[in-house]
């Protein structure tokens, strides 16, 4: 159903049928109780926790062979930029970094794609942080991550 369609048929009905449906989500959709509880309390600390813990399982390595799945954590920060609560993309997006660079210090890993992602999500959180004023709370934060970058001949830039 377009978005269009949708919105005529949440249109047609009465805010009871609405509030019954929203219910129904919330019950039984993961991700959109999540979202409707940071709608209604704005507290995304028990949420970032959560998505931080899922990242974590799938960057770092797994079994005797090593094996990186750095992609499904993409995934699931994609996945959770769809929700568009630019601070939980941040938060995300830094642990992400964080993590990889562990990796990089523990393992020396080293695969040119991995920096360029790791660069990337770096660029990202820097422009939520950016869209949202608050380069301040952050600044720390990014300069530990930008240097310990850049023992490994990596920049991140800020």
């Amino acid at each position: 159903m377009a978005l269009r369609e949708l919105k005529k048929e949440l249109n047609q009905m009465d805010k009871t049928e609405i509030i019954k449906l929203i219910l129904e989500m919330y019950k039984k959709i993961p991700d959109a109780k999540n979202y409707l509880d940071i709608f209604t309390t704005g507290d995304i600390q028990k949420l970032t926790e959560k998505y931080k813990r899922e990242v974590e399982r799938y960057i770092y390595p797994n079994g005797r062979n090593m094996d990186l799945r750095e992609t499904e954590a993409r995934k699931i920060i994609r996945t959770v930029r769809k929700m568009n609560i630019t601070e939980l993309n941040v938060e995300l997006e830094l642990h992400y970094v964080s993590c990889c660079l562990e990796i990089i210090e523990d393992f020396g890993y080293w695969d040119e794609n991995y920096y360029l992602a790791m660069g990337k999500m770096f660029d990202n959180a820097l422009n939520g942080i950016n869209e949202m004023g608050i380069q301040e709370k952050y600044l720390e934060r990014i300069k530990n991550l930008s240097h310990k970058a850049s023992e490994f001949g990596i920049e991140l830039e800020y």
